[in-house]
């Protein structure tokens, strides 16, 4: 079957920029077809085939899936399972809009390059947490389009910075979601203050696992980890406040002045005093 074009102009709404719709599997016709606009799609229940080009990818309830423009894709049942799934379509000059805003340092390209729509598997926490802001979302009045143009482009920011910033392609060494939760939680809070000890009672998984886990994903040990959460507060700090030094490495959580000051000399080839100065 030839596939069929899909157009910004019939599924994304001209004033907010983005829609949504949820839809059912057993009142849905699905045939192959491709956009000219960006779409975000969560597997709400059931299970379902998505079929990506000659690709066949089992989805299961939890499934977050990004569709870019000419994506050619189909869903079928999976075993005669009906499913059912949240649709969020984009323009895109929206999408466009946020990676510009995000800047170089969010990797959209590796989003808009991937061979296959980038895919990943939320945890249920992440998914209970879209369907509550969808449910604020659905209580927006639908007269009301700057409220809701608004509300669905915080949902969809978040979208992207949460859980697509990790993503990596098939083959390629992914990092398992414990951990880049894990590296989120450490880099909040002010938890990298508190070392290693802090680490592991946020995680079930013995020092040893994660030891390994840092060594294999990130190519650091936990320790050197924080450690560099704390020069980058301490550089942040010399430059944006005027804290004494010492007062600020030992905010940062470093233990012993000397120590911190050869490690920021490693990192930045200079002293903090000179640091301070040149910035």
């Amino acid at each position: 079957m030839e596939p069929k074009l899909l157009t910004a102009d019939r599924f994304v709404d001209t004033e907010t920029g983005c829609s949504y719709r949820y839809v059912y599997s057993d009142t849905e016709y699905f045939r192959p077809h491709y956009h000219d606009y960006y779409e975000i799609f969560l597997l709400l229940d059931g299970e379902a085939v998505h079929c990506v080009g000659n690709e066949r990818l089992p989805l299961q309830r939890g499934a977050l899936v990004f569709i870019r423009p000419n994506d050619t894709h189909d869903y079928l049942l999976r075993e005669g399972k009906k499913f059912s799934m949240l649709n969020i379509t984009l323009s895109r000059e929206t999408v466009e809009d946020l990676f510009s805003y995000l800047g170089d340092g969010f990797d959209s390209i590796r989003l808009t390059q991937a061979k296959l729509p980038p895919e990943v598997q939320l945890p249920d926490a992440s998914f209970s947490y879209i369907l509550a802001q969808m449910t604020t979302i659905r209580a927006i009045d639908t007269s009301d389009k700057k409220r809701l143009k608004t509300a669905l482009r915080i949902l969809i920011f978040r979208i992207f910075t949460r859980f697509f910033a990790d993503f990596s392609e098939a083959g390629e060494p992914e990092m398992p979601l414990w951990l880049s939760q894990l590296c989120a939680t450490m880099r909040k809070d002010g938890n990298f203050t508190y070392g290693t000890e802090r680490m592991l009672s946020l995680t079930n998984k013995s020092r040893e696992h994660v030891s390994r886990s840092f060594k294999k994903y990130l190519g650091v040990t936990p320790s050197e980890f924080i450690n560099d959460l704390r020069l980058n507060f301490i550089a942040s700090m010399l430059k944006n406040s005027n804290h004494d030094i010492a007062d600020i490495v030992f905010e940062s959580g470093f233990g012993n002045l000397s120590w911190a000051a050869e490690q920021f000399r490693k990192k930045y080839g200079m002293t903090m005093s000179k640091y301070r100065k040149c910035t």
